[in-house]
């Protein structure tokens, strides 16, 4: 009796954390998404210095989230979102607005993906 309760309480621990890493996963990753999704809204404007200043909150919203989602995830799964995330600001600055809108455009599709596939269903759990 006492090994089952103790591995009832080891199952109780892995699923609340498997649950709260996900919460903090999804948290994060949404909040790239959202920004992303304003940045790529302001370029289209046209407004150089609003654009900017958007980069800018995504850039630190990426360093701020940078470590909690090379916890959860695989680095390998970061390393093209993280080439695209640090390409903008080269791109913004050399006044390339189409790559800058294609590379945003493409770690926006990457950070979605990845919230997909790691979102706890019974797809991706099986």
């Amino acid at each position: 009796m006492r090994r089952f309760v103790v591995a009832l309480v080891l199952l109780i621990l892995a699923i609340c954390i498997s649950v709260g890493s996900e919460v903090v996963f999804f948290r994060n990753t949404q909040a790239l998404i959202n920004s992303m999704t304003e940045l790529l809204r302001v370029v289209d404007t046209g407004n150089r210095e609003e654009v900017k200043e958007k980069l800018d909150t995504v850039m630190k919203k990426y360093e701020s989230s940078q470590k909690v989602l090379h916890i959860l995830l695989i680095h390998r799964s970061l390393d093209e979102i993280e080439i695209n995330i640090n390409s903008l600001g080269e791109f913004l600055s050399a006044d390339d607005m189409e790559s800058f809108r294609q590379s945003c455009t493409e770690a926006l599709r990457q950070l979605e993906n990845l919230q997909g596939a790691s979102k706890l269903t019974v797809e991706n759990i099986f």
